[in-house]
């Protein structure tokens, strides 16, 4: 009895010490609002060339985050496209219009619209 007592209280007190996932702090100066409701807020660089979300720690983002770098070469018409420096088959596509397209493997995984915030 006094075992399982024993057991009892000291699982209660290592649940206690359990960390949640850690999400990493940015500076967001932007958001997508996906077509599922879902916004993503990010920091756009000043040149426009890195688009940084910050994300819960996993495998494809260690860092807590993840990066989108634009492919200067790939540009087409009014769209810029970017990939994902942590899962290179993901790309985004953004227009001038403010619309965003996400895609994995070819295939559209999501769209959505682009907002930058003004301060």
């Amino acid at each position: 009895m006094k075992g399982k007592l024993f057991v009892i209280i000291c699982s209660a007190l290592l649940a206690g010490c359990v960390i949640g996932p850690k999400t990493v702090s940015i500076n967001a100066n932007g958001a997508i609002k996906w077509a599922n409701g879902v916004s993503e807020e990010m920091h756009i660089s000043t040149s426009g060339s890195t688009l940084t979300f910050s994300a819960p720690s996993n495998i494809l983002s260690p860092g807590g985050i993840t990066i989108f770098s634009r492919i200067d070469s790939a540009r087409n018409g009014s769209c810029e496209h970017y990939y994902s420096e942590g899962a290179l088959k993901t790309r985004m596509q953004i227009c001038d219009s403010g619309e965003v397209t996400l895609i994995q493997d070819g295939r559209v995984l999501n769209v959505g619209a682009l907002a930058k915030y003004v301060y």
